[in-house]
């Protein structure tokens, strides 16, 4: 019976290191992270936003939950979610680099908002995902806010830290 509990310690230790797990990056307390962004000044004169779909969220649990902590942080902007967007306009392509202007610029008429917010969301392990978030001006199509973050943790607790992160990354310069 030890042989046995030893083997299982011995194999669910293989286990971790295989996926370049060490012991500091698995305990459910603490996810690991890290995190940089910004947000251009003229980002405070926007009264609306629209958070679109993000790539690899699809069931659209990271761009909510990041809409979620950009209203926290930003209560004077109004935000126009996710699912509010697909609606409307079902057969767009939301992806950063693919978004077509005549289609950011409908966004924001149809919705009245000065901005749109578009993300991808990777996971290259188990355990650790990449968040990147970018605020785009509707009429101009050039980039006022970036975050990036990664975390090393999975589950909800990490999802809300993530994406709190992502929105505490977005700071005026």
């Amino acid at each position: 019976m030890r042989i046995d509990r030893v083997a299982a310690a011995v194999f669910l230790l293989s286990v971790l290191l295989a996926f370049g797990c060490s012991f500091d990056r698995i305990s459910p307390q603490i996810p690991q992270k890290t995190g940089s962004g910004f947000l251009k000044k003229d980002f405070l004169e926007f009264k609306s936003v629209a958070i679109l779909p993000f790539e690899g969220d699809s069931k659209g649990e990271v761009s909510d939950t990041f809409a979620l902590c950009f209203l926290e942080k930003f209560p004077q902007v109004a935000v126009v979610e996710r699912k509010e967007v697909q609606r409307a306009f079902k057969e767009q392509d939301f992806t950063a680099g693919r978004l077509e202007d005549a289609t950011r610029m409908k966004i924001g008429k149809a919705f009245g908002v000065q901005a749109v917010i578009t993300g991808s969301v990777y996971y290259p392990s188990i355990l650790r995902w990449l968040l990147q978030v970018k605020v785009i001006d509707v009429e101009t199509g050039s980039w006022v806010g970036h975050s990036s973050v990664e975390i090393d943790f999975a589950g909800a607790l990490g999802l809300k830290e993530g994406c709190k992160l992502a929105v505490e990354s977005l700071k005026v310069r």
